[in-house]
């Protein structure tokens, strides 16, 4: 399943985003180690409108199903990626997610066609993962589309995108959890998604997480929300939460009728709290249960 396809579990306008991944089982075992060896400084660099945005500030995370690359630079500018997959490889720009964010913009250009989700927009290819000295190298290109479509902003073309010895971690830097029990079974997370992110005028917190299977759970929250508790009614209209369920098998989520979400602590950064939902999907039903999370936003 596409990082888009779990993207759209949240059913809502994706705007603004941070991310983390969370590790809870080694790396895959294609991914084959590269010769030791002195280790040279990390690079990140590409071209776009006339210039070269280079950096040596950047981080990776391997996780149980994702890589996720990031490079950044002191005005706030940066390059993010979440690609679908722990090995070397290509990875379609338009079946990941890729996204460039220019200094002091809470908005940015995604390389996936606002219209046509199959458009080749571009790609990731990562040609190294070195996991004797824990490194991972790659290039890219890719256009990008300005992600507030309020506004009209060109595309962007951003070409001669390399990155090579990006250090990696598999262990999640901002220790975020999420927990669950999907009709009486334990839902296993690989990643965890955090968004904050804006529909009908709205703007919302989200938090998402995938496991092996392909399936999802999303729990959402109105931004201004304080601690409490909130009741789903099933009124995606006038709800102030929501979680959400997908299966493996469908590509966007289904909305909770009933359940309700728990807001613990709230601070600028960081959100922690409790959920259930029922989800009904044709004839069959999702009890979510003992749902619980504390993640960085």
């Amino acid at each position: 399943m596409s990082k888009l396809k779990f993207l759209a579990a949240f059913a809502l306008i994706f705007t603004a985003f941070n991310f983390t991944s969370c590790d809870n089982e080694p790396l895959d075992s294609a991914i084959d180690p590269n010769e030791g060896g002195e280790t040279e400084e990390a690079l990140f660099k590409a071209d776009f409108d006339g210039q070269t945005f280079s950096t040596t500030t950047t981080m990776a995370y391997i996780s149980g199903g994702s890589i996720i690359i990031g490079a950044y630079r002191s005005n706030g500018e940066n390059f993010s990626m979440i690609l679908d997959g722990t090995v070397a490889g290509t990875y379609p720009a338009n079946d990941n997610l890729i996204t460039y964010t220019p200094p002091g913009s809470e908005y940015g250009f995604i390389g996936s066609h606002p219209t046509d989700e199959n458009a080749d927009t571009g790609s990731v290819i990562i040609t190294s993962i070195n996991t004797t000295d824990r490194t991972i190298s790659g290039t890219f290109t890719f256009t990008g589309y300005w992600s507030d479509e309020s506004t009209t902003v060109a595309p962007k073309t951003f070409s001669n995108g390399v990155f090579t010895n990006i250090p990696y971690t598999t262990t999640n830097p901002t220790g975020d959890t999420f927990d669950a029990t999907l009709n009486s079974l334990p839902f296993n997370d690989t990643d965890i998604l955090t968004s904050e992110i804006s529909v009908g005028g709205q703007d919302f917190i989200s938090v998402a997480a995938e496991n092996n299977a392909g399936q999802s759970i999303t729990v959402s929250m109105r931004s201004n929300l304080t601690a409490g508790t909130y009741t789903i009614t099933g009124n995606i209209a006038t709800d102030v939460v929501q979680v959400n369920f997908k299966p493996e098998s469908a590509s966007f989520g289904t909305p909770a009728t009933s359940g309700s979400v728990t807001i613990i602590e709230k601070t600028a950064t960081r959100i922690k709290g409790t959920f259930t939902g029922t989800v009904v999907i044709g004839a069959v039903t999702y009890q979510i249960t003992n749902g619980a999370f504390d993640v960085e936003y």
